[in-house]
């Protein structure tokens, strides 16, 4: 009976430390004003990108990476993390999917991370000594601030029910319909609302992903690379990468540009040139109400 009892009590005891070791400490950061308030949080961000660079601007966090933000979204659901760094346009897609999510929206330079235009905005790549980028310098001026910002608030709308057609007028278009200057290919993640995404339909003018069947995509990205292309009198190619491999495809030739949500940073500014940005945006820590 003793062996028996001690087998049971050494058993209870190994599901115990088992239990210990998954679990985590979770920080309430429901009342944070200020990255400061972070302080002893799991906070997370992109591998890959100025996000995960920003964690560092925060004080006495535990800090992780993860590839995509697929995976940050997860980790986070799952209690893995207490938040993650995202621009503010990806929390509004996000939360509003999820209204058991919400994001701290920290100020940069004021409140919250300390960031330049650079490191907060999104710009094309194209290789370096490109012609093009000063020729797309030209397009990206005609867009205004006001359609910049009409055309995220509809991606954010429209990333909800991708597949779902609206009937409604993109915020950003092109009259020109001469596409006889041959093709702009693009290359993107297809992963990154409300950036760029991946749907099964050709909805809201989504365009088709090359090399993937009956898959397209859509998003603010494919909007201005659509206009762009169009602008040039040209005919638009999608193409899908990973992240870590966008800026070899455009060095390589297998593409002529990056159009995905890649802030003009300098260390990037070593492999690629940049365009000027053609959107600007705060950053902000996703978390769980």
């Amino acid at each position: 009976m003793r062996r028996i009892v001690s087998i049971i009590l050494a058993a209870a005891l190994f599901c115990l430390t088992l239990t210990a070791c998954g679990s985590r400490q979770k920080t309430d950061l429901s009342g944070a004003k200020t990255i400061a308030d972070l302080k002893g949080a799991t906070i997370a961000a992109q591998a890959g990108t100025f996000h995960l660079d920003a964690v560092d601007q925060i004080e006495g966090v535990d800090k992780k990476s993860y590839p995509d933000f697929t995976d940050l979204l997860n980790a986070l659901k799952s209690g893995a993390i207490d938040g993650y760094v995202a621009e503010e346009p990806t929390a509004l897609e996000v939360c509003g999917k999820d209204d058991t999510l919400t994001y701290l929206p920290f100020v940069n330079n004021d409140t919250g991370f300390t960031a330049t235009d650079a490191e907060t905005g999104i710009a094309v790549a194209f290789q370096t000594g490109s012609p093009m980028v000063a020729t797309v310098n030209e397009i990206l001026a005609t867009i205004s601030t006001e359609t910049r910002q009409a055309l995220m608030a509809q991606m954010v709308s429209l990333s909800a029910n991708p597949d779902t057609d609206t009937g409604e007028a993109i915020a950003l278009q092109s009259s020109n319909t001469d596409t006889s200057n041959g093709t702009l290919r693009i290359a993107m993640e297809c992963a990154y609302a409300p950036f760029n995404w991946t749907q099964t339909t050709d909805a809201n003018g989504a365009v088709p992903i090359s090399g993937k069947d009956n898959l397209y995509a859509n998003g603010y990205d494919v909007q201005v690379a659509k206009y762009i292309a169009a602008e040039l009198g040209m005919a638009l190619e999608v193409y899908s990468y990973e992240w870590d491999s966008l800026i070899a495809a455009v060095q390589s030739g297998a593409v002529d540009a990056i159009i995905a949500g890649m802030s003009p940073t300098a260390e990037r500014e070593e492999q690629v040139d940049f365009t000027d940005c053609y959107y600007n945006s705060n950053l902000v820590v996703i978390i769980k109400k």
